[in-house]
């Protein structure tokens, strides 16, 4: 019986220290485009992503770039490869998003991550998130 019981709690917590950290509603507290033409960006605070269990999640960015502003407002699907790589694609792929993308994750704890990725034209971009 005990053996029973201690299998059952070591399966339990084995699943839970498995589910992703990712998973909740994120603040996007930096967004930074490092260009290697010297045009970089900043910018703080610059909305929310909310990452569902279920491999979907909702974009609510809002921020100026260069005195243009820019919004990124929609429904998104969401897989993680591996343990530090997360592919996001919005479901309306005819709307252009900075964030549809694979993402690497240096930093990938419960409260905090850090993200990177490049646009493949000696861009990369930098996503630090933080929960509440």
């Amino acid at each position: 019986m005990k053996k029973v019981l201690f299998i059952g709690v070591f399966c339990s917590l084995l699943i839970i220290s498995c589910s992703p950290n990712v998973v909740g509603t994120w603040n996007i507290d930096r967004y930074e485009v490092d260009n290697q033409k010297g045009q970089n960006f900043t910018t703080r605070n610059a909305g929310k992503l909310v990452i569902n269990k279920n491999g979907t999640g909702e974009k609510n960015v809002e921020y100026n770039m260069f005195q243009s502003e820019f919004s990124d407002v929609q429904d998104f699907k969401w897989i993680m490869q591996g343990d530090d790589l997360m592919t996001i694609t919005s479901k309306n792929p005819t709307e252009d998003s900075e964030f549809d993308k694979t993402w690497i994750m240096v930093t990938n704890k419960k409260k905090e991550q850090l993200w990177k990725s490049t646009d493949g034209k000696n861009s990369v971009q930098i996503l630090k998130l933080s929960k509440d």
